[in-house]
């Protein structure tokens, strides 16, 4: 058995979380894009991409690779989570004023085929649908170039407004 090996690189989220406090949602994302803020460690460690992100609308893509695989020859459903995770939440956010923080409080997933190393980019597409004073809500789904579709879900996101 031959043991595979990944170098990942990240920088410390610490080194930019008082600047976040600065902005809105969408100066953060344009700042991200930019590179002035790395993505996050999590997105790095995973290799996930931000390709688009606009009021209420974003879209993260991933190339599912060996070192995503689970014991089943499959990308592991965290895989799917995490991308989804972060395209509704990231379309949340984009539409949020300055200073307001957000935690997922739910998400739910659901799974419609599998995602193997042979599917080439898949792209998850979040929505925000619901923007309120403590809450907020979108929906996602993962496709491939040919739109077909490989899980879809929602989640419920906290919003922390300064005090």
């Amino acid at each position: 058995m031959t043991e595979q090996q990944r170098v990942v690189t990240w920088q410390s989220p610490s080194l930019y979380t008082e600047q976040l406090h600065t902005l809105s949602g969408s100066e953060y994302v344009a700042a991200v894009r930019r590179g002035d803020i790395p993505m996050s460690p999590m997105l790095r460690l995973l290799d996930i991409h931000g390709q688009e992100a606009q009021a209420g609308h974003a879209i993260f893509t991933v190339v599912p690779q060996e070192f995503h695989l689970n014991p089943m020859g499959m990308a592991h459903g965290g895989l799917a989570c995490a991308l989804l995770d972060t395209a509704m939440a990231v379309a949340v956010v984009s539409t949020l004023p300055r200073g307001v923080g957000y935690v997922t409080l739910e998400i739910k997933i659901n799974f419609t085929k599998p995602m193997t190393t042979d599917k080439g980019e898949l792209r998850a597409v979040g929505s925000a649908l619901h923007i309120g004073s403590r809450t907020a809500t979108a929906e996602g789904k993962i496709l491939d170039a040919e739109g077909t579709m490989y899980a879809h879900g929602t989640t419920t996101l906290l919003l922390m407004r300064p005090t």
